[in-house]
């Protein structure tokens, strides 16, 4: 059963290595959301800072907080005016503030009749919006008396000279209402009774609903003082008989005290401008019932354009710019913060908006009077701020990262395909260069890089020349065995001819004396044949130990001049301790090698010198012979396998070119080099140990 095998190219692994960048943005991504909750903490003390700046400018100023001190709680608040309001009985005009209607239902409340309240004003008017629930609404006629026996609603106000004032609303149909009052008058029998009088200055429409009516009022700001209130009469026709229910926004009784107006402080509002509101950031300034006194700015704000806001998102919550703000207008705020700010403590509150778009973050702190509380400031702000942060700062790291990718993978495609070519190359050029026998039939081009490739491909080479030179030797070995095996063999099948023919003693030992030499020197083939072989295990079992390179030399150059009597040694040396980690046998096996070349190739009346030499970082043995000189082409060859330079036999015995190469083996086990120098002169060789010190 086959298996099959996925490849992956050089191209592929470095691609899936430089996707390994991507990891960047996702660390700085997971460093976003770390610091999300430092963001969040940050802006929860950014906005408490904010409150304490507020308050500490509102702080000892009572009469800011005037309605703080009033004792009737049926205060009235009034919206600022934000748009045109046109009196047609309908609330398209009144969208922006018809959520903070203040609902108003009977104390025993029997029914389901209520009517809820909203007032606005600019600088000339007050605008009154009442949304009355009324199972049955009864349009109003006047009677003989002046009675009225419909639904009707009373305006009860303290003039700008503090008198109190009621002025009537009786729908008789829907349209227009014309506003009336009462003023005492007496017949002319001195009978008292009501006289009716119409208003001009006051205008109001009335429009049925489905519930039942709607009525707007336009009220002059001239006309009112500093109190206002409203009184639903609700009036049902119960068996031919007119009942009446009144609702109150200050109570029961017709004539109780109308509540205080309350409306947007303008000395408030200079304050909170000049603490520096930021964009984004919206600040309330509440009286000690959490009635709003003053506010100003608004939660909303522009985000910057984003060509990746769409990939940002799924990455990160979505921010949006637009968002239902439930607090917009408020006329009264309610929540933890602001029952723990108007208790004397500081405190801050999360919360979403309604449609879930946004997450608010609000801060309330007290303000104090004569060490009691008498308001609120709340400051809000949404997180919107720390997503687009977060953005900003997921953009720039995701742009430059992309680049960064881009980059990084383009080179690295232009290295994969450098490389691979250089390796497609040094693959081809090795695989022609030895034939299906094992035989050199090409080159490999030696390139001049220095990284791996580069050193491969010089090895390479290396390697194949040593190779072709090994297989120049086999192909030459047949002459050369033959050059060395023709004398003995020659010898000892003349000696063994002669012992055939020879009948006395002193003959035949002649004989067999010179076929002992033959068999020596075959021997002696063999014995060099193996030696190389041998060395190799030879090196793997040796050990090592510190020996004086000094002592060693002066007892070696001792027992050369004993081992050649006819050949003259001088040793120098500086007499110093020289220590060094060898093998002492193999490093005599080696020096032996190389004096006995130099013995080989020296001219026998003169001296070789050994030079022991310590130097900073090396220490070198030099043997010099005087005699004939190398073939330069063969200096860098000389210390190969099977490399020799003798033209002609000897009698000291068979020469197959493994001197010099098992010298060499021996050097680099012990940490070195070997080269071989003619000398300057031209008279001679010099063979050089350099042992490395590092």
């Amino acid at each position: 059963m086959s298996q099959t095998s996925i490849r992956f190219s050089l191209r592929s692994k470095l691609m899936l290595l430089s996707i390994a960048v991507l990891i960047i943005p996702y660390i700085g991504f997971d460093y976003l959301r770390q610091m999300e909750t430092y963001l969040r903490e940050t802006l929860e003390a950014s906005l408490v800072d904010s409150t304490y700046a507020v308050a500490g400018a509102l702080n000892d100023k009572p009469k800011l907080f005037e309605s703080s001190f009033n004792e009737n709680k049926n205060s009235l608040y009034v919206h600022q005016l934000n748009n045109p309001v046109e009196l047609d009985g309908y609330t398209d005009d009144w969208l922006s503030y018809i959520d903070w209607s203040e609902t108003y239902s009977p104390e025993l409340a029997t029914d389901a009749d209520n009517f809820k309240l909203i007032i606005s004003k600019d600088d000339d008017y007050f605008y009154v919006l009442m949304q009355v629930k009324d199972d049955a609404l009864v349009y109003s006629t006047l009677n003989n008396q002046g009675h009225i026996n419909g639904d009707h609603i009373a305006v009860v106000y303290r003039d700008k000279y503090q008198r109190l004032q009621k002025d009537y609303l009786a729908p008789s149909g829907p349209g227009l209402v014309r506003p009336f009052r009462y003023e005492e008058a007496y017949d002319e029998y001195g009978v008292e009774i009501r006289k009716q009088k119409n208003l001009t200055n006051t205008s109001a429409v009335c429009q049925a609903t489905d519930e039942g009516y709607n009525i707007e009022i336009k009220i002059p700001v001239y006309l009112l003082g500093g109190n206002l209130g409203f009184v639903l009469n609700d009036v049902d026709d119960v068996n031919g008989q007119l009942l009446s229910n009144t609702i109150s926004t200050f109570g029961n009784d017709d004539y109780a005290e109308p509540g205080k107006i309350i409306s947007s402080s303008k000395r408030i509002e200079n304050i909170i401008y000049a603490q520096g509101r930021s964009e984004g950031r919206r600040v309330w300034v509440l009286d000690k019932s959490a009635q709003v006194l003053a506010s100003d700015g608004s939660l909303k704000r522009v985000f910057p354009d984003n060509a990746f806001n769409i990939v940002y998102t799924l990455l990160l919550p979505p921010a949006y710019d637009q968002f239902k703000d439930d607090l917009a207008g408020a006329s009264r705020l309610q929540g933890n913060e602001v029952k723990e700010a108007l208790s004397g403590n500081t405190q801050t509150r999360w919360r979403s908006s309604p449609d879930g778009k946004a997450v608010i973050v609000s801060a309330a702190t007290p303000v104090w009077f004569d060490n009691k509380v008498v308001g609120a400031v709340v400051v809000e702000e949404t997180t919107n701020n720390i997503q687009i942060m977060q953005r900003q700062v997921l953009a720039g790291l995701f742009n430059k990262t992309l680049l960064i990718l881009f980059v990084i993978v383009f080179l690295l495609l232009l290295f994969a395909s450098r490389l691979s070519s250089r390796l497609i190359k040094l693959n081809r050029e090795t695989t022609e260069a030895i034939d299906e026998h094992g035989k050199v039939i090409g080159e490999i081009s030696v390139s001049n890089v220095s990284d791996e490739v580069g050193e491969l491909s010089r090895s390479f080479s290396s390697m194949l020349e040593r190779l072709q030179q090994y297989h120049l030797y086999l192909e030459g070995m047949a002459s050369r065995l033959s050059h060395e095996l023709r004398t003995p063999m020659a010898i000892v099948k003349s000696s063994l001819d002669r012992l055939q023919l020879e009948k006395d003693e002193e003959g035949r030992k002649v004989a067999l004396q010179a076929a002992d030499t033959g068999l020596q020197r075959l021997q002696a083939l063999l014995t060099r044949l193996s030696e190389a072989a041998r060395l190799e295990q030879a090196l793997q079992e040796a050990d090592k130990q510190k020996t004086d390179l000094n002592e060693f030399l002066t007892q070696c150059v001792a027992g050369y001049q004993s081992a050649y009597p006819n050949q003259l040694f001088e040793f120098n040396t500086d007499e110093v301790t020289l220590d060094y980690v060898i093998n002492r046998d193999l490093f005599f096996q080696m020096l032996d090698k190389l004096v006995g070349n130099a013995v080989d190739f020296s001219t026998s009346d003169k001296v070789i010198t050994i030079n022991l030499v310590d130097k900073t970082n090396s220490i070198e043995i030099q043997v010099i012979n005087v005699g004939p000189t190398l073939p330069e082409d063969m200096l860098n060859d000389l210390f190969n396998s099977m490399v020799s330079v003798r033209t002609e036999r000897s009698d000291a015995g068979p020469h197959l070119g493994l001197g010099l190469f098992v010298a060499r083996l021996i050097a680099e086990f012990h940490n070195g080099t070997i080269t071989a120098n003619n000398s300057e002169k031209g008279e001679g060789v010099c063979m050089t140990v350099i042992l490395n010190k590092k």
